[in-house]
């Protein structure tokens, strides 16, 4: 990718900071968007809202690529207002913002999220299925989705759709580090809604590699693909498996308060189209062997 100029929005964000760093690794040129301010020089202060402001960046960095992170991508975010902001204006602004500047259009990759598949009567969930997001996250994501196609006559716009994407350095307002530090703490009570529910857990850095692996690959048309696994995991094997691990085992309380009327019950990826694309079965980490690494942070 030593040709490829990239600009991620979001780079400072959990996902974001892998993906910049693996294509760094890879040779290409990044740059990545935060709200606030940067670090250093790889970072270029900005809010999504700020139109003018990305089409100076955009036109001065010149991406051949832009992939888009920057979101609020926490399920249980009290306001969905700010949602709905961020997650379909917000986009609406960048997309505007591309076409603004005075450069060649880059190629676009947005994240969006499984999700938006909902509850579905298949164990297996491939890219065909119909729309049925049961919150507001996922639903901002499906108008996203839908945002990107009303400008494919103009951008090429590529989707990604990440299942449960986990790892060391994820925020404790998402449930699994949550649970970690409980059992890095010995805390003796934890309290969780739904623990019957499956997921299709990805190591942060191995959905990082997907999407750089996707990028180095040639597209004649835009895609949407699952970033997924393929295997499933309730939230009873996430304790067994840190049970295990840490050779301690809390009191487990089921509050009421913390069951989602919306629960989604099964979201694990049929990964056949995304193996296609990449010409290869990614090397993903299992469920032990992330909560592993989460759970050994100091």
């Amino acid at each position: 990718m030593k040709s490829q100029r990239v600009l991620v929005t979001g780079g400072s964000g959990f996902i974001g900071q892998y993906l910049m760093a693996e294509l760094n690794s890879r040779g290409a040129t990044v740059l990545g968007t935060r709200v606030g301010p940067k670090p250093d020089d790889n970072f270029v202060s900005v809010t999504l809202f700020d139109r003018k402001k990305l089409t100076e960046i955009i036109e001065e960095f010149q991406p051949t690529w832009i992939v888009h992170l920057a979101a609020i991508a926490l399920v249980t975010h009290g306001n969905a207002e700010q949602i709905y902001a961020v997650n379909v204006l917000g986009t609406e602004n960048l997309f505007n913002a591309v076409m603004d500047a005075d450069i060649k259009p880059p190629t676009m990759l947005l994240a969006s999220t499984a999700g938006v598949y909902g509850n579905q009567n298949e164990e297996y969930l491939s890219e065909s299925l119909p729309y049925n997001p049961t919150n507001h996250y996922s639903y901002s994501k499906m108008i996203m989705e839908m945002l990107a196609k009303s400008f494919s006559d103009k951008l090429k716009i590529h989707i990604v759709r990440p299942f449960n994407v986990i790892g060391t350095g994820q925020a404790e307002s998402f449930l699994v580090p949550k649970i970690v530090r409980h059992f890095r703490e010995k805390r003796d009570v934890l309290q969780l809604g739904n623990i019957d529910s499956v997921r299709d857990y990805v190591e942060a850095k191995g959905c990082a590699t997907m999407i750089a692996q996707l990028m180095e690959q040639e597209h004649s048309d835009p895609f949407t693909l699952n970033l997924c696994t393929g295997r499933g995991w309730s939230g009873h094997d996430v304790l067994d498996t840190l049970t295990e691990i840490s050779g301690f085992r809390p009191r487990i309380e089921i509050v009421n308060n913390y069951v989602r009327s919306n629960e989604v019950w099964r979201l694990v990826g049929n990964p056949e189209q995304l193996q296609k694309s990449l010409g290869l079965k990614p090397t993903l980490l299992d469920l032990k062997q992330i909560l592993t690494s989460m759970y050994n942070v100091k």
